[in-house]
């Protein structure tokens, strides 16, 4: 199957959470609509709550995991995707295994994400990530 073809939502996810570890923004992206949204709605001072656009979230995501957060290693990443009634809403609830820049291996459990797909590409990742929590992880 090649990345453009139409995928169920649940194909997809899985192959958008498998690339994740590696950080790849346009990877990532390639699974997104130009006009999606990204919600952040737990967010902490200086990091935005909404992005517009395929754009403004890859330019949010590459400072994101180029800054700080690129001392985090992620080991892997373990998904429980949930589909819903609604054929286009999925929600994963994840488990991540890192190790901190100077800190111990630890799974991170702090993240729920509710995407709506549509026509095969992510229009809507609301991510509700403990945000704050792992700004403390990588000591910020």
């Amino acid at each position: 199957m090649t990345q453009n073809s139409v995928r169920t939502p649940r194909e997809l996810v899985e192959h958008l959470f498998g690339g994740l570890p590696s950080r790849d923004a346009d990877a990532f992206l390639a699974h997104f609509a130009e006009d999606a949204v990204f919600e952040i709605p737990f967010t902490v001072p200086g990091m935005p709550q909404r992005l517009e656009g395929r754009a403004a979230i890859r330019e949010h995501l590459a400072e994101r995991w180029s800054g700080p957060i690129q001392d985090i290693q992620v080991h892997g990443m373990r998904q429980e995707i949930y589909e819903t009634t609604d054929p286009e809403v999925v929600v994963v609830e994840n488990d991540v295994d890192i190790t901190p820049a100077g800190g111990e291996r630890v799974q991170f459990r702090g993240s729920l994400n509710v995407i709506r797909i549509r026509d095969g590409r992510v229009v809507l990742f609301r991510d509700y990530m403990d945000t704050a929590r792992l700004a403390g992880l990588r000591g910020n």
